[in-house]
């Protein structure tokens, strides 16, 4: 691999949810770039092993971490986790997340606090943790999605928890300043992971057929997102060409919505 593409080299990334789906890629990615990469996950643990071993074998660094993002000692765990293994943090990837479509007239507080834990309040807490560790022109880059800014049946309590975290991560932008560490959000549309399709499975086949219809309709390049169209751009936003955006929202969604 050319210098050129070793933009992270030495660099310690955490990457919450990182074992499959889109936190897969991102890890990929990130360790190809030259990042150490912390790699949590909830019950994943095959996956996140099996991917850490892919890393290492090509000459990386990469330890797992089981911890729960929507439990309230879950974020610390990751930081202390880090810090241990590599004494300081440079990037952080809050990827972790939880889906569900829930009509109005169904939501408990039970769906709410579930969704609500693991996108709002773990990447609050985490970012907290880590703040005494994360070092001069760090990077917080916060997965969101194209909810946050659209309107879609049965995705309140989802969507409003994905504008909740565009909203801290500017107000991260304008508290880490100091330090020129930035903070920004990627906003995916759909993309092609086990969260996605076990979501479409629960519908029936016309109500899928005509969720999927919908998304090519409206994205411009006609198809659904891979990892790695999410995962290179988290990249860029993790390197130093980056340094100038911060407190902002990248639509990498296909052109389904212009943020």
């Amino acid at each position: 691999m050319s210098p050129i593409t070793r933009k992270l080299e030495g660099k310690v990334a955490i990457v919450t949810g990182g074992s499959r789906g889109i936190g897969e890629g991102i890890v990929k990615n990130l360790a190809e770039a030259g990042a150490y990469v912390v790699v949590n996950y909830t019950s994943s643990n095959t996956q996140a092993d099996a991917l850490v071993a892919e890393i290492i074998s090509n000459g990386g660094k990469a330890i797992t971490v089981q911890a729960d993002m929507g439990t309230i000692e879950g974020p610390q765990k990751i930081v202390d986790a880090a810090v241990d293994t590599f004494g300081k943090i440079d990037i952080i990837v809050n990827n972790a997340g939880v889906a569900g479509g829930i009509p109005l007239g169904s939501i408990t507080a039970e769906n709410y606090e579930k969704i609500y834990n693991v996108n709002v309040r773990g990447p609050l807490f985490l970012v907290q943790a880590a703040a005494p560790h994360l070092q001069e022109y760090g990077r917080i880059i916060n997965i969101t999605s194209v909810a946050a800014r659209t309107v879609s049946p049965n995705i309140t309590v989802y969507g409003s928890s994905k504008a909740a975290l565009e909203s801290m991560s500017r107000y991260w932008a304008s508290e880490f300043a100091e330090k020129n560490i930035t903070s920004n959000c990627i906003n995916p549309g759909p993309v092609s992971t086990d969260m996605m399709n076990n979501y479409i499975a629960t519908m029936a086949k016309e109500q899928s057929d005509a969720f999927l219809q919908d998304i090519l309709s409206r994205a411009l390049f006609k198809r659904v997102a891979q990892p790695v169209d999410i995962a290179t751009v988290t990249t860029f936003l993790a390197s130093s060409d980056s340094q100038w955006i911060t407190g902002d929202v990248l639509g990498a969604n296909g052109g389904m919505v212009f943020v």
